[in-house]
């Protein structure tokens, strides 16, 4: 049986497109202009995977993806978001409130149809769709201020299959990589405002990605510069005015590099059960990215009230414990110690935090249950015992 595509566009050349693509490689296909007629579809039929568009003409698609994780019978179909790559903010809304993968227009169609296949995949025990390994996606992140060189990058990169997030500034690529792994980045080192080596440096710190591949892209040759990329683990270096193809190759061959690396540390023997391991297994771009969440400092208790803030916060749990740590301590206030009465020099960083992945309403609402929580808490900090 064909797995069932419902493709949700308002753009009649997109649906059309996607529609060929993908009844091409085997799949079925049902069409949607509008968030109702995709509503409709969904009560009336089942689905295995859902391709959504972030604007469309009655609403955002980000909407009918929380209706699809609320609701039991969808909450772990697979969801495909596109839109247009320099959305950040969109990309980072859709990631957070559970979509399965975004893809950036103007889309790759074998891409497409090698992420359809993955995420339709028989589903483990628990329902969560199985993924492939983060190496296997080979998703590439552009970081340049000039527009014209991102969209040079970006069109020569997609003819290897690649695909491509874009950034145009240090911080965005921040927010972008905290919220999705990539493969590889590319890097201005000399962005105006951007102080190339100390933002790999504070990349690298990231949890997921200490093994990501790096090409730093310089005017010329600057020995000091070079010298400082080295130190914080640059992999590659190439230049722009260099023809653009030079860069593509470049990043097929710190691709190449990275899958070779991986599959060393897969086949390295097993120590026996028990035992200690011969030689320590090197952390693979793909674990490190399971295991993202920051880990706890010693003495620290599942279920604490910090905990209880990341539940409210209305973010993905792949972002959540990281991007509420960064608003505590932004506030001067260490997450794990975070009680009802710290909580309201945090609230203001956490408030920021959240009108970056949240809309207004929304962002206002998690911060209202998130002041209800610190009230509850603080009433039953006071209550006398026995009470």
């Amino acid at each position: 049986m064909k797995a069932r595509m419902l493709i949700v566009d308002d753009s009649a050349t997109v649906r059309a497109d996607m529609r060929g693509v993908l009844s091409a490689a085997g799949f079925g296909t049902t069409l949607c202009e509008s968030l109702a007629a995709a509503r409709k579809a969904l009560s009336e039929s089942e689905f295995d995977l859902v391709i959504l568009d972030m604007v469309l003409p009655d609403g955002e698609g980000v909407e009918l993806l929380e209706e699809l994780r609320r609701a039991p019978r969808t909450s772990h179909l697979p969801v495909l978001m596109l839109s247009t790559e320099a959305a950040v903010v969109q990309r980072l809304k859709g990631l957070s409130h559970g979509a399965n993968d975004y893809v950036g227009k103007p889309y790759d169609p074998a891409y497409v149809v090698r992420r359809a296949h993955e995420l339709t995949q028989v589903p483990e025990q628990d329902g969560t769709p199985r993924l492939v390994s983060a190496g296997r996606r080979r998703r590439v992140m552009v970081v340049d201020g000039r527009i014209d060189f991102r969209h040079r990058a970006a069109d020569a990169l997609r003819k290897d299959g690649h695909d491509v997030i874009i950034a145009e500034s240090g911080e965005d690529a921040m927010r972008l990589l905290e919220a999705q792994p990539v493969d590889c980045i590319l890097l201005d080192l000399e962005m105006p405002g951007l102080e190339g080596p100390e933002w790999v440096r504070a990349v690298r710190a990231l949890p997921g990605t200490a093994l990501v591949a790096v090409v730093g892209l310089t005017a010329g040759f600057d020995a000091k510069l070079v010298s400082e990329a080295l130190a914080v683990k640059v992999d590659a270096f190439c230049s722009k005015t260099e023809d653009i193809e030079v860069l593509r190759a470049q990043v097929r061959t710190e691709l190449r590099r990275r899958a070779e690396s991986e599959q060393q540390a897969a086949s390295l023997p097993r120590a026996p059960s028990g035992s200690h391991p011969v030689v320590p297994a090197p952390v693979t771009h793909a674990a490190a990215v399971v295991s993202a969440a920051p880990a706890q400092p010693a003495g620290a208790l599942p279920g604490s009230f910090f905990d209880a803030v990341v539940a409210r916060s209305g973010l993905s749990p792949v972002i959540a414990p990281s991007t509420m740590t960064r608003a505590c301590r932004k506030a001067g206030v260490e997450p794990q110690l975070l009680t009802p009465t710290s909580l309201a020099r945090a609230l203001p960083s956490i408030r920021d935090m959240l009108n970056i992945f949240l809309d207004a309403q929304e962002a206002e609402r998690r911060i209202q249950a998130i002041q209800a929580l610190a009230k509850g808490n603080s009433g039953a900090q006071a209550r006398p015992r026995g009470s």
